[in-house]
């Protein structure tokens, strides 16, 4: 009996286990803020292996985390908050480079180069379950453009 006991647990332990490495995060960076700013953009990718939906972003450092897209409306460039971003399954969802992005809300201090910003992703899955992804993103210098290594069209 103890021994059956023992392996509903183990089971039990794996199943929990599997959501947390369900979903990738890489490449996770913002940059240092100006004095004064109190909203930072944090850019990343995010894969999952299942598809999914990026319902959240909160972090200590912030009063609110949102998930924006920005669209071209005629030449103006608008920026909108999402309830949700979709994740395909096996699919790198990049945040930054084609116009969506997470912002922080309300900084509750300066964000300084060489130091890392916690925050936390709300994934919710087609079976309805949801996990929450700790990420750090690494402090980048103001000059960053963010765009090393893409070719730049005028």
């Amino acid at each position: 009996m103890k021994k059956i006991l023992f392996a509903v647990l183990l089971a039990m332990l794996a199943v929990s286990q599997a959501y947390a490495d369900e979903v990738k995060v890489t490449k996770a960076w913002t940059r240092a803020t100006a004095p004064g700013q109190d909203s930072a953009s944090v850019q990343l990718t995010i894969t999952s292996k299942k598809d999914a939906t990026l319902i959240g972003v909160a972090s200590g450092s912030a009063q609110s985390g949102e998930i924006h897209s920005m669209v071209m409306e005629g030449d103006v460039m608008k920026m909108r908050a999402l309830e949700s971003l979709p994740l395909p399954a096996k699919t790198p969802v990049t945040l930054g480079a084609d116009g969506n992005h997470l912002m922080l809300i309300g900084l509750k201090n300066p964000l300084k180069v060489g130091h890392k910003l916690p925050f936390a992703l709300t994934v919710k899955f087609a079976d309805g379950h949801t996990s929450v992804i700790r990420v750090l993103a690494v402090i980048k210098p103001l000059e960053t453009t963010g765009n090393e290594g893409h070719e730049h069209h005028h």
